[in-house]
């Protein structure tokens, strides 16, 4: 089920379905202008959505091979200073 269908047409206006189905798919980050119009438009609060967007963009992070192996090697030269 697409919930993104659901909100009025109006709405398609201001937020495209295409950026709401990206944003919804995790295909694309919640970004503030977005956050702000969510706030409007139903009355959810802006941080709250930015608080969540962060909080995935660290567990992303951290699931992140690349970078777990960059941090290692940093404690490891922080650990010599």
């Amino acid at each position: 089920m697409n919930s993104s269908k659901y909100l009025p047409e109006s709405y398609g206006k201001l937020i495209s379905h295409t950026l709401l189905n990206e944003i919804l798919n995790a295909k694309r980050p919640v970004n503030t202008e977005f956050a702000l119009h969510i706030e409007a438009a139903l009355g959810v609060d802006p941080e709250t959505l930015m608080n969540m967007q962060t909080r995935y963009n660290m567990q992303m992070a951290r699931a992140d091979k690349t970078l777990a192996e960059r941090f290692k090697q940093i404690r490891k030269l922080s650990a010599i200073l």
